[in-house]
This record gives structure tokens, C-alpha cells and sequence, in this order.
């Protein structure tokens, strides 16, 4: 079955966007099923973050795993990685699509529906 990779992306996006929480969950200093199910998933993204390439991290990074006020605005991205806007979006459509892949086996993968 094809693969639907608006969906995919967005599901990507949105487990993705999570990371922040589960840092925080991983950190609580609780033992229990949810802290150590967070430590593994937040040591797959970052697995996942340090496999790319440095311009691919780098928007990774800045979408997922820097805090708020570390962040580069677009503009500065684009400046600091000599890309554009066009440029940028194919690269962050690529790394959502790779992660959904690689993700468990593709559980975050989309099929198209007929």
C-alpha cells in the first residue's frame, strides 16, 4: 500500500513535538513503567538526531529537541544552513518521513486509503 505522506508527516510531527515531555517524565525520578518507557524513546529520537547529517540536525534540533528560547527563527535558520524556504521544507519533509520509518518498524506510517 502506498503511503499517504502528508498524514505520515503530521503524525511524525506531532509524536516528534512530545519529546520535550517525555524529557521531563524520563527525569522525574520515579521507577515505574512510564519513566522508563520515556528514557528509551527520548534516547531513540536523540539516537535518531545524532545519525543526520549537520543540516539536517540542525533543523531537527530547532523543530524538536531545543528549548523555546534556543530556538533560530526561520530567517536565521536559513542564514546560518545557506538554504530557502524551498529547501528547508523538502529537507524537514524528508527527516519526518525517515523518522516515521525508522520509528518501531513504521508505526507512525500512513498507507494512503482508497
Amino acid at each position: 500500500m502506498p503511503i499517504d505522506k502528508e498524514e505520515t508527516k503530521k503524525q511524525a510531527y506531532r509524536f516528534l513535538k512530545s519529546y520535550h515531555s517525555l524529557v521531563k517524565l524520563s527525569l522525574d525520578g520515579q521507577d515505574g513503567a512510564f519513566e522508563s518507557k520515556a528514557v528509551e524513546i527520548v534516547g531513540m529520537i536523540e539516537a535518531f538526531r545524532d545519525n543526520l547529517d549537520d543540516v539536517r540536525r540542525e533543523i531537527f534540533a530547532n523543530l524538536f529537541t531545543r528549548r523555546v528560547g534556543e530556538r533560530l527563527k526561520l530567517f536565521q535558520l536559513y542564514e546560518t544552513l545557506e538554504i530557502d524556504k524551498a529547501e528547508y521544507e523538502r529537507l524537514k519533509t524528508e527527516i519526518l518521513l525517515d523518522f516515521a520509518k525508522s520509528y518501531r518498524g513504521g508505526v507512525l506510517l500512513r498507507n494512503v486509503e482508497n
